[in-house]
């Protein structure tokens, strides 16, 4: 922190200037054997599939998607990585580690920076303070997309200064949480107003009708347009998506919303680190 005091013949003003220290500020980050789970990949869900982007994966989430467990996706979570190992890095570290990677060039040739977990909003604090110092070091501002569960509100800034775009991933009852933890309406309206999109893992057609009644047509005015929202199969290997995904894209060709396959377990068959 550094203070100013300007004297002039009337008065005294006192400006408060704080100063990010990148070697003591850290974020918390996901990855086994010591290695952060930061990488060069595309997008492999929702509105931006197929994109270039640079994944951040924060770690620890809120919530647990029991749920989901299948032979292939054994703990549920499909970045079960996210809460049960974390690695700490100074922001400068973080740092070096994008640049002895390249990862800053792809940036500014304008690939999405891709902040993720487990749920990312439970880092805000220091996300926000991380992209401001990106930003000041850089010279640049990124093109920011977050992967969250819409569980918590985000700070304004992340549109107001950081211009960020959102991909949520709603929970519905078959994740297995309790819904208190998993549908906030508050946040939810939040980001329909912001243009969001909306993802939602289908394993039945009664997964429609709770799309439907607490999503669309819901007695807390979230409504969500169907053009911002995308089904996608519940899998968790490229065996199980080839087999789910089919009638997944029937429901969205019936009620007119958009389709997401998960590309990454198309194309390498992993649900992490690709």
């Amino acid at each position: 922190m550094l203070i100013f005091i300007l004297e002039n013949p009337n008065t005294y003003i006192i400006l408060i200037l704080y100063m990010i220290d990148c070697d003591t500020e850290y974020l918390l980050l996901a990855g086994e054997n010591n290695e952060p789970e930061v990488f060069f990949t595309i997008e492999g869900e929702g509105e931006f599939v197929g994109q270039p982007s640079v994944f951040l994966r924060l770690f620890g989430c809120n919530l647990t998607c029991k749920g989901f467990i299948s032979e292939d996706a054994p703990y549920g979570c499909d970045s079960y990585i996210s809460w049960s190992q974390k690695n700490k890095l100074t922001f400068n570290q973080l740092f070096k580690l994008l640049e002895d990677n390249n990862f800053i060039d792809h940036l500014k040739a304008g690939a999405i920076f891709k902040y993720t977990g487990g749920e990312p909003m439970v880092r805000q604090k220091g996300l926000l303070k991380f992209t401001e110092a990106f930003v000041k070091k850089y010279d640049f501002l990124p093109r920011i997309d977050f992967e969250t569960n819409a569980t918590i509100t985000p700070d304004s800034e992340w549109v107001s200064k950081y211009k960020a775009t959102f991909t949520t991933s709603p929970k519905l009852t078959t994740n297995g949480d309790p819904e208190e933890k998993t549908y906030k309406p508050e946040t939810l309206k939040w980001h329909k107003e912001n243009k969001s999109g909306f993802k939602f893992v289908v394993q039945t057609s009664e997964d429609l009708d709770e799309i439907w009644s607490k999503y669309v047509k819901d007695s807390n005015d979230i409504n969500i347009p169907l053009n911002r929202i995308w089904l996608m199969p519940c899998c968790g290997s490229r065996d199980e998506h080839i087999n789910n995904a089919e009638v997944v894209a029937e429901y969205a060709k019936q009620l007119h919303v958009n389709f997401s396959p998960r590309l990454h377990l198309l194309l390498w068959d992993l649900a992490v680190r690709v």
